[in-house]
């Protein structure tokens, strides 16, 4: 028997249950959070009542378990009043990491122009790096305009791994010697 079947059979012994709302109110403002796998996680029920708690339905919780449990992370969004440190304090030790999405830099000109500089790159080759207009690095850099979280995410991935952004930006060009066989 699966882990996975295991955990069904478990919740149907409990017998039919409905995806009541959690029974405290919390705000309506939700926030994404990432549970992780760090271990063998065995009591997956202690953590669906935990996510539970927090303010995802029974449903919601069931569904983050189950993914957690497939893929080894999950992301599902909480009340932001869900208190995430406690959570994640809880969660530790049921070999479940939580992560809160990082805080959106207060100046994003200043983050991406660091992000270009410390890479030693110009305006035009970090605007290709990243698969956007020059013109548009240029706005977010003098503060004209403020990218999306988006574009901040992908900026904060090529400072860390500047490889696999390159990877995904630009294809190989064809060898000239098998294009000019064809």
């Amino acid at each position: 028997m699966s882990m996975n079947s295991d955990l069904r059979a478990r919740l149907e012994r409990l017998g039919p249950v409905r995806d009541a709302a959690p029974d405290r109110l919390l705000s309506g403002e939700l926030v994404p959070i990432l549970l992780r796998r760090t271990g063998a996680f065995r009591d997956r029920i202690t953590v669906a009542r935990r996510l539970r708690e927090s303010g995802l339905s029974l449903r919601a919780a069931h569904a983050a378990v189950t993914r957690l449990a497939r893929d080894d992370w999950t992301i599902c969004d909480i009340p932001a009043d869900g208190s995430i440190e406690e959570l994640a304090h809880d969660l530790a030790p049921l070999d479940v990491a939580v992560s809160r999405s990082q805080a959106v830099v207060a100046s994003a000109s200043t983050f991406l122009t660091a992000v270009r500089e410390r890479h030693g790159l110009s305006q035009r080759a970090f605007a290709a790096a990243l698969g956007i207009d020059v013109r548009t690095l240029q706005n977010w850099e003098q503060g004209r305009n403020r990218p999306d979280a988006a574009v901040l995410s992908l900026a904060a991935l090529f400072d860390r791994n500047p490889r696999l952004v390159l990877d995904a930006t630009f294809a190989p060009a064809p060898d000239a010697a098998l294009a000019g066989a064809s």
